[in-house]
């Protein structure tokens, strides 16, 4: 075993290390600036839900693997913990409250030890989600440092042996105090990596020089970079500009842009009915069964969308607007579409209808009107999709065909609400996925 001394003299030594530790921070400072603080923002001031929150989280960090946390203790933690919570909505508002970062240390282990116990009650009173408590330290230290990175840093299983093996930490503390003695030793190592690493030191630095030091293989750089930039840890590359010609500006004729405008006067069609029939193209391109009806055809939704093997489908509607769709006004009208096609779609044996409203943009959503359209009709889920998320799927379709129509079930019928484009890497299956363990 090292001691810390040697091993920060190593990691400045390896101008391997150093490259990919250079590229890999600038990855996480450009991520967690752009995506995941403003999302934690609005999800402490209660704009998302905490539904919404876990699942942005999950995609964000499958796409994005930075920090480690699509791991056991982290998006596997978060999934037990809402699975065991009795009360979506208290439990909610205690994550807000935990999640936001403690100004002293002494407030930090507070923070550990009373979400570690809120987690043992959740595990005590639900044998089948089995919430762990020890996840605790990570799962909270993550949130912290993503938000205030030089001020909190994540309690990593590696930092975590190695210390111990140094006996440079207690790692039979209790939570709390172990994550506020885990502080002050990086606080005391950064002082003695002055002397080896660039100043001033971060306490990603600490736990990076670890991590080379006691884990790296030189695979995980291949596994990582995969030779692109950007996302490049996407398990797809959603970025990619192929689309095929009939779908390629649903984004641009779902806005009425005047580039849309211009491309189909000739049509002498309007361009809400080339929205819908483009629509229409899309999903039959997905592999659903699609039945288009739209403008003409009476009062009826744009569309429906059959996955008749997998027993579920889609009544869409299509919205074109320059300035985003507003859920509100249209409430009664979408009632009798989902009144008007649910009974006959049940009798055909559909066990899942899903209603999907698909626009440039939405605005002001009033989630009560989708709460209510849930509550008293027979619909299962009601869902709202920007038309280049719907071309983001596509392009997931076609790169990936091992991805099928139960895959998309999860896009139409996993919550209410928008869906955002990090989402869709939720429906990658589990043996696509690859294993980050804690590649810090």
């Amino acid at each position: 075993m090292a001691a810390p001394g040697e091993v920060f003299e190593d990691f400045e030594a390896s101008e391997e290390a150093q490259s990919h530790y250079e590229e890999h921070n600038q990855k996480r400072d450009d991520v967690a600036e752009k995506k995941l603080q403003p999302l934690i923002e609005d999800f402490r001031a209660g704009d998302v839900d905490v539904v919404e929150f876990k699942s942005r989280i999950d995609g964000l960090n499958k796409r994005n693997q930075l920090w480690g946390f699509d791991g056991f203790i982290g998006q596997m933690h978060f999934n037990k913990l809402l699975n065991a919570a009795p009360d979506e909505g208290d439990f909610g508002d205690r994550l807000r409250e935990a999640i936001q970062p403690p100004e002293l240390v002494e407030q930090a282990k507070t923070k550990v030890d009373s979400f570690a116990e809120y987690t043992q009650r959740l595990k005590d009173n639900d044998i089948d989600s089995d919430p762990f408590p020890k996840s605790t330290i990570f799962f909270l230290s993550y949130f912290w440092h993503i938000q205030k990175p030089t001020e909190w840093p994540i309690f990593y299983p590696a930092s975590e042996q190695y210390l111990g093996d140094e006996d440079l930490l207690d790692t039979d503390a209790p939570y709390g105090l172990r994550y506020a003695n885990f502080v002050e030793t990086l606080d005391e190592l950064r002082e003695e990596a002055d002397v080896w690493l660039e100043s001033p030191v971060e306490y990603r630095d600490i736990a990076n020089a670890i991590y080379w030091h006691e884990e790296w293989d030189e695979s995980d750089i291949e596994e990582e970079t995969g030779g692109g930039t950007g996302e490049t840890e996407a398990f797809v590359d959603v970025d990619s500009p192929y689309l095929p010609p009939a779908v390629a500006d649903l984004d641009a004729v779902a806005a009425g842009t005047n580039e849309a405008v211009t491309r189909y006067a000739p049509a002498d069609t309007d361009l809400p009915v080339i929205f819908e029939q483009k629509l229409g193209v899309l999903f039959e391109m997905l592999g659903f069964d699609t039945e288009v009806l739209g403008q003409g055809s009476g009062r009826n939704p744009d569309g429906i969308a059959e996955a008749v093997r997998n027993d579920y489908a889609i009544i869409y509607d299509a919205k074109k607007r320059e300035e985003g769709y507003r859920i509100g006004r249209d409430d009664r009208t979408i009632r009798e579409y989902i009144e008007t096609h649910t009974r006959r779609l049940r009798d055909q044996g559909k066990r899942h209808i899903d209603f999907a409203i698909i626009s440039s943009s939405f605005r002001d959503t009033e989630e009560s009107t989708l709460r209510d359209l849930r509550t008293n009709t027979d619909i299962d889920n009601i869902v709202l999709l920007k038309a280049s998320v719907l071309q983001e799927l596509l392009r997931m379709r076609l790169q990936e065909p091992y991805l099928n129509l139960d895959d998309f079930e999860w896009v139409f019928g996993n919550r209410p609400g928008e869906i955002q484009s990090e989402e869709l890497e939720n429906i990658v299956p589990e043996w696509r996925q690859s294993d980050s363990d804690f590649s810090v």
